[in-house]
């Protein structure tokens, strides 16, 4: 359970120059496989739609396991996060994760209050009481984020991001551009990784600006050896 959960949330974490689709953020689905070493072991769907007026948000990601990964993980893995985009960016107001299983001592449920400074709630078992740092972002508004810095021509640089009970800094590195094949299409990419000091694990990603900066292919490494993968298999857009 623990290693499906991992690339479940690996998933995530590893979710351009379309000159329509640049100039905002737009609805979309992704689909993709999801693989663990050379190992099929479910799909993943990443959905961002609107919510609450032009500036409410809502993305979700859902992570199904199949073949031997259901002995582990019978259940849907849910990450949703509410978000507002305004002149700042990105912002968080609410942030859950449910693993699929009946007992709730691994979800996570926090409620970020930029007005009074402070994100609280309860991860894994845990109560959440932290000060807000600029930018904050959950595990799945991460690559609205990065989606818009790109969108505007900047950098993503550096994130903040929330995972658990502890913030975390991931940097983000431009590698080269590349263009590459899937299931969905052939698409021209920028290849980014994203990493944190004192953490072996890299994540490389292939984003395509004819889709807005949606990830097509991400993949995460540790010491060299690559850890999960995941390919997109299809693309929509609207709500």
């Amino acid at each position: 359970m623990k290693a499906w959960t991992t690339a479940a949330l690996a998933a995530v974490l590893l979710a351009t120059t379309g000159a329509a689709r640049c100039a905002g953020l737009e609805p979309f689905t992704a689909s993709y496989s999801v693989k663990y070493s050379s190992f099929s072991i479910g799909s993943s769907r990443l959905a961002l739609r609107r919510e609450g007026g032009k500036d409410g948000w809502i993305i979700e990601s859902r992570a199904n396991a199949s073949g031997l990964a259901r002995l582990v993980a019978s259940g849907t893995l849910v990450q949703t996060s509410w978000l507002v985009i305004d002149e700042s960016g990105a912002r968080p107001l609410r942030f859950r994760f449910d693993d699929g299983m009946e007992r709730k001592q691994e979800d996570v449920a926090l409620d970020f209050d930029w007005a009074a400074g402070r994100v609280h709630g309860t991860a894994k078992g845990e109560p959440v009481d932290l000060a807000l740092v600029p930018g904050l972002q959950d595990p799945v508004s991460i690559q609205i984020a990065t989606m818009l810095a790109l969108q505007q021509g900047r950098q993503p640089g550096q994130l903040a991001m929330l995972e658990g009970r502890r913030i975390k800094t991931y940097d983000y590195v431009f590698q080269r551009k590349e263009r590459i094949t899937t299931a969905a299409g052939s698409f021209d990419t920028l290849v980014y990784t994203s990493s944190r000091p004192g953490s072996e694990r890299v994540a490389w990603m292939w984003l395509a600006p004819e889709l807005g900066y949606v990830a097509v292919q991400m993949e995460q490494y540790r010491q060299g050896k690559r850890l999960f993968a995941m390919y997109l298999q299809e693309y929509g857009t609207g709500d």
